[in-house]
């Protein structure tokens, strides 16, 4: 089936690895060109641009905090200026990991703030600097990646965690009344656990 993102151009964020590698390449499969995303990956998010491309696939990295205004900004930059448009928005930036999980009342406030800029400020500072370029060209996707954490809620030492998923997904509801009506769609997927390398040495095996 012909999804028609062929020409299309598509940045995931947190594309150099796991889930967001897997969007990346699906997204070149289908014929759109893909920016590689990442803040600190940069040796896996380049192998996963050579594999695209010698795939014949378009394709480039970027290191970029996804946090932080300035690095958005210039994600979006590098994006028009290497491909001319801007269509798919994939918000998959996070981190997470047991080093990482901290009851309430021990959780350092640092670290709360770090979760929630790394998983929603992220994803909120995308959406504003890339939605604009939709809307002018009245066609666009964004795709959010939620948690199922962020549905349900309330797993021990994962306040910050599931508090962050849980302002993805309302996060999205806003942006999807706000740019529906202007060509833009929002849409947010909320997976449980995959196996990808920042879970797998985390989680008990399987009997």
């Amino acid at each position: 089936m012909d999804l028609g993102l062929k020409d299309r151009v598509a940045i995931v964020t947190g594309g150099s690895k796991g889930l967001g590698q897997a969007e990346a390449e699906a997204l070149a499969a289908e014929g759109a060109a893909v920016v590689v995303a990442t803040a600190k990956s940069v040796r896996e998010a380049e192998h996963v641009v050579r594999r695209l491309l010698d795939r014949g696939s378009r394709a480039i990295s970027v290191q970029a905090d996804v946090s932080q205004t300035a690095d958005v900004q210039r994600l979006v930059e590098t994006t028009l200026k290497a491909f001319n448009r801007l269509d798919i928005l994939v918000n998959n930036a996070g981190t997470t990991g047991p080093h990482l999980n901290k009851p309430l009342v021990d959780l350092p406030e640092e670290l709360w703030d770090f979760m929630l800029g790394n998983h929603l400020r992220s994803a909120f500072l995308c959406i504003k600097y890339a939605a604009p370029h939709m809307v002018k060209q009245g066609w666009g996707r964004i795709i959010n990646t939620s948690s199922i954490h962020g549905r349900v809620g309330g797993r021990p030492n994962l306040g910050h965690y599931g508090a962050a998923k849980a302002g993805v997904i309302a996060l999205t509801m806003t942006a999807a009344r706000e740019l529906g009506p202007k060509g833009v769609t929002s849409n947010v997927i909320a997976p449980g656990f995959i196996g990808t390398g920042a879970l797998r040495g985390s989680l008990a095996p399987v009997l």
